[in-house]
């Protein structure tokens, strides 16, 4: 199970409990998200280049710390690690997918809004920033089950997706889009993981004594 109920990584290893007001941040999120795509394109701003690299830089380290603090002092949510950062990858991967499946121009294509427009050929929808942001938000949330640094985490990730808008380098459905990616897929991967290794487990020959 994910949040608020036990879960096995492994048999005869005891139970782990996720609070479940972990779960809040990325529900509200989703929701926030699932909104904007329902939004029109808005005119953007310049002048934060910087805002976007920067915020996921930290956000990367600070998961990284995370995630490694609780592999080390909670080694039955290891399999839970692997998993939820397969899921970021995999969500990444999802994101280039759907980038050559769209193929949307970029808004500083079309209004010169931006102090640096990438080259043709690199398409906005979805967005890679916001799918890698909320990507390892979730994974915080999925791993680490501390209300306050999920929190944390999905501001950053909200500052690092805005900023992209902010720039005139992404429409707010790229972002949208690139969240619910991020969210959804280590979501997705970590409770199938955990249903098979539980169907394993339950479905596995008893050992004689």
């Amino acid at each position: 199970m994910l949040f608020g109920c036990p879960f096995r990584t492994f048999v005869g290893m005891p139970s782990t409990r996720l609070p479940a007001r972990s779960l809040l941040p990325v529900v509200l999120t989703i929701c926030t998200a699932a909104l904007l795509l329902t939004i029109p394109m808005p005119d953007s701003v310049s002048g934060l280049e910087l805002i976007s690299d920067a915020g996921l830089m930290l956000l990367a380290a600070t998961t990284a710390v995370s995630l490694g603090r609780t592999w080390w002092s909670h080694p039955e949510r290891r399999p839970r690690i692997v998993m939820a950062a397969a899921g970021v990858a995999l969500a990444y991967v999802l994101s280039e997918g759907g980038k050559l499946v769209f193929a949307q121009e970029r808004p500083c294509t079309v209004w010169l809004i931006a102090a640096e427009c990438p080259p043709p050929g690199d398409w906005s929808l979805p967005s890679n920033h916001a799918t890698l942001a909320f990507g390892a938000a979730a994974a915080i949330a999925l791993t680490v089950g501390r209300s306050w640094l999920t929190w944390s985490a999905m501001a950053l990730a909200t500052v690092v997706a805005v900023a992209r808008v902010a720039q005139g380098i992404h429409y707010l459905h790229d972002i949208a889009f690139g969240a619910l990616l991020g969210i959804a897929v280590p979501i997705i991967v970590v409770a199938l993981s955990e249903r098979l290794r539980e169907s394993l487990r339950t479905g596995s020959p008893a050992r004689p004594e």
